[in-house]
């Protein structure tokens, strides 16, 4: 059985579900994938990215990124997203 774009050579593991999200690196360069393979893709990223693919379940991005990400460095990017985003008008 093929497994989805986003798998690692070294990862053996089979897919878990069809491709949901598409994985991107610093340069654009992507791979749809399975939210499994999607994660671990997106773990060993430097500014690596996650989208939903228009079929994905509601949340795929999301479980990907939560499941990518050690706590600490998800509290670290939401520092830094709260920090740089523009103001709010009241």
């Amino acid at each position: 059985m093929a497994r989805c774009p986003a798998a690692l050579p070294t990862d053996h593991t089979p897919c878990a579900g069809p491709a949901a999200v598409t994985v991107l690196d610093a340069d654009n360069a992507g791979a749809d994938g399975c939210e499994h393979h999607a994660a671990r893709l997106l773990a060993i990223l430097d500014r690596g990215r996650v989208f939903a693919l228009p079929h994905a379940p509601a949340g795929a991005a999301h479980r990907v990124f939560k499941a990518a990400a050690p706590q600490d460095e998800r509290l670290n990017r939401l520092a830094d997203a709260i920090s740089t985003s523009p103001a709010m008008p009241c």
